[in-house]
């Protein structure tokens, strides 16, 4: 259980990042650092297009950080059902945003890799897509591969890790994320450090 903020400031989660920014050029250290003064609206997500469609399961969805760019994403568990009935988890749905990306609506450029994530996995409600910063394209079953990824999320209140619904985890999953629901700025400016420390993120081969 954590007890004091020394602790919850260094969670897993907490400590992967200052470590990795720690190693990071100084000019970038700078640019990341520049964030916490800017707008939110200069970094926000681009609107694609709203919708009232829930997102399903299997769902594969849009993230355009840039006008004409646009990032994948997979809903993986939609309308999470929390063993503990937690309100701000219930109804709510777990997803992964690759690092792989298209200029077009559509699976051209569908290359999906759980080692090449964008930001970690998160936990977010359906107003994504009713705002239409995440455009839903096409839906493919979770397959077997999926079924089997060792993700989870951590949950720096309990200091402990957690699948999307509450159940509690013995280990540290490979693919981690923190628990509770994602804002939209918090997406948005998690995707922003990801451009600043690797500017190519926007390139097309």
């Amino acid at each position: 259980m954590i007890n004091n903020l020394k602790d919850m400031n260094e969670n897993p989660i907490s400590l992967r990042w200052k470590k990795r920014f720690a190693e990071l050029p100084e000019d970038i250290q700078l640019k990341i650092k520049e964030l916490d003064n800017k707008d939110p609206k200069e970094y926000q997500l681009k609107v694609i297009k709203k919708t009232k469609c829930k997102p399903k399961e299997g769902d594969i969805f849009l993230v355009s950080p840039r006008e004409g760019i646009y990032f994948y994403g997979r809903v993986f568990k939609a309308e999470i059902k929390h063993i503990a009935n937690d309100t701000f988890i219930n109804g709510k749905n777990a997803v992964f945003i690759f690092k792989c990306k298209t200029r077009t609506l559509d699976l051209s450029n569908y290359l999906p890799n759980y080692e090449e994530l964008i930001i970690d996995p998160v936990i977010v409600d359906d107003i994504y897509w009713r705002k239409g910063f995440f455009y839903t394209i096409a839906n493919i079953p979770i397959d077997d591969y999926e079924k089997e990824l060792d993700y989870g999320f951590y949950s720096i209140g309990k200091g402990k890790y957690f699948k999307e619904d509450g159940h509690e985890l013995m280990h540290q999953p490979q693919i981690l994320g923190t628990y509770g629901i994602a804002t939209i700025i918090g997406i948005a400016r998690n995707i922003e450090k990801e451009l600043i420390i690797n500017p190519n993120l926007l390139k097309f081969d």
